[in-house]
Formats: C-alpha cells, sequence, structure tokens
C-alpha cells in the first residue's frame, strides 16, 4: 500500500474528514441509495461520539450492544463508539445479546417500522438506543420502548460535528467484542486486524474505486473488512439486498459504483 494504515479509528476518522470523495455508499431493499463522504462519514461519528458522552455519560471502556443487522446508520454508530473510546458488542436484533454492564444497547427500526425485540430486552442500567431507518429520518415516530429509550435520530443532528475527546483509546481496551472469541480485540489491534484481511488484495482490486463488502450480519469480520477498505483509501459499499446470483441487477450496481466484491 501507498500510504500506511492509520493506527486507530480515530486516526483513520483524521484520513477520512477532508476528504469529499465517497467513503461509504449504501444499497438498500427499498431501493434507497446513500452515499456518505469521507467528510460526512466523519462528521456521523463524531456526532455519535458527542451523543454518547453528552446523552448517555459513556466513557471509554463502556460497551455498546449494536443489532448486527448491516445498515450504513449503524456503521456510523460503530465509528462514533470506537471514536470515543468505547467497545462494541454485535448482537442479534431479534434476541437479548446484550449482557449485564453494557451501558447501551443500540438497534434499527425494521423495514416495517417495528422495533427490533433487543430494544425491549435491555439490561438494567443499559439505555436502549433506537436508530431508525430512512435516510432523511428527523426521528422515529413509533412509541419508544421504556421511559429512558434515546431516539437517535431525533438527537444525533443537535451534536456538534468535532469530537474534541481523547486523543487515542487505549490500545489494550477492548474494542469488539467476538462471540467464540477469546475475549475481544483491542483498539490497538483494530486497525492492524483489519490490514491483515486486505492485505494481499490491493493488486486484485486494481483500480477499483470501492469495494463491496457482502454479508446481512455487521459481525466482527465484517466491521474488520469495512474498516480495511476505508483504511486503504476506497469506498465501501454494503447492502442488505441479496447481492448474489439471485439479484440480476447487482452486477450492474457495482460496475456503476466501479466495485469489486472482497
Amino acid at each position: 500500500m501507498d500510504t500506511p494504515f492509520p493506527t486507530s479509528v480515530p486516526r483513520l476518522m483524521d484520513r477520512l474528514r477532508p476528504s469529499a470523495h465517497p467513503a461509504l455508499i449504501w444499497y438498500g431493499q427499498d431501493g434507497e441509495r446513500v452515499e456518505l463522504s469521507g467528510r460526512v462519514l466523519d462528521n456521523w461519528a463524531a456526532k455519535t461520539a458527542n451523543l454518547w458522552v453528552d446523552e448517555l455519560d459513556l466513557q471509554a471502556g463502556d460497551v455498546v450492544a449494536l443489532g448486527d443487522e448491516v445498515h450504513w446508520r449503524s456503521l456510523a454508530v460503530a465509528l462514533g463508539t470506537w471514536t470515543m473510546g468505547a467497545a462494541l458488542r454485535p448482537v442479534a436484533p431479534s434476541g437479548d445479546g446484550a449482557l449485564p454492564g453494557d451501558r447501551a444497547v443500540a438497534g434499527l427500526v425494521d423495514a416495517r417500522g417495528e422495533l427490533p425485540p433487543l430494544l425491549g430486552r435491555a439490561p438494567s442500567g443499559a439505555r436502549a438506543v433506537v436508530l431508525d431507518r430512512p435516510a432523511l429520518s428527523l426521528g422515529y415516530r413509533g412509541e419508544l420502548p421504556g421511559g429512558d429509550a434515546l431516539d437517535y435520530c431525533a438527537e444525533v443532528r443537535a451534536h456538534a460535528d468535532v469530537y474534541l475527546g481523547l486523543e487515542e483509546p487505549d490500545p489494550d481496551g477492548p474494542a469488539l467484542w467476538s462471540p467464540g472469541a477469546d475475549g475481544s480485540v483491542g483498539h490497538g489491534r483494530l486497525l492492524p486486524d483489519a490490514a491483515e484481511l486486505v492485505s494481499g488484495r490491493e493488486q486484485v482490486w486494481g483500480g477499483a474505486a470501492a469495494v463491496h463488502v457482502p454479508g446481512r450480519r455487521m459481525d466482527a469480520e465484517h466491521l474488520l473488512r469495512v474498516l480495511g477498505v476505508l483504511a486503504g483509501g476506497r469506498a465501501v459499499v454494503v447492502t442488505d439486498r441479496a447481492a448474489d446470483a439471485s439479484d440480476g441487477s447487482w452486477p450492474s450496481v457495482l460496475a456503476a459504483e466501479n466495485a469489486v466484491t472482497f
């Protein structure tokens, strides 16, 4: 790679911040296409980090359980969580994967506008955070779960575009929990592990401007692949569409984005 990988998510966001080029491209089942430049993606991450600190009183090392359904807004939440030094635990939105000690439980509203069961099962002491699905949502129109649930889309836009908290997360502090793994990936390992996943693929990807990271679940490997693509200087394409042989239009989508598949 021509440019060394950043050492942490905050340093990755530093690199993305000046860029007006696409960084994250989303294709939804409903035909929605959302494109976020590096600058806009950094903006969402910073606002999320500030929301976590200002409204939820989260600190570095706290754990956020996040429904693992792939969506651009969930990825922005993941980046914001790492920006302020907290840890992310991807969990099934249909289950109760949040654990005692988690400080926040965030879940994406489904295509029918209904809340995922995960949000109704937040452990004691954890705030439920509703992530609405439409790109232009100004807030969830349904009933929030419990008296202290947070409406992400209604609150996040009011927060600062720049995160002025810690300069670097504790490299040994937990960053990404993976079921079945021994413990967690530390903040100091997120980008090196992402670099290992994309190592050797740069030449294969050639002049592609973007890389599609397949998968319908935003598990640890999916997140590390996303980080690896972003850190390597290409846009990442994600979708909740079939994006396989059953979707005959997907090859044309990749061609239009000058994208290859991871």
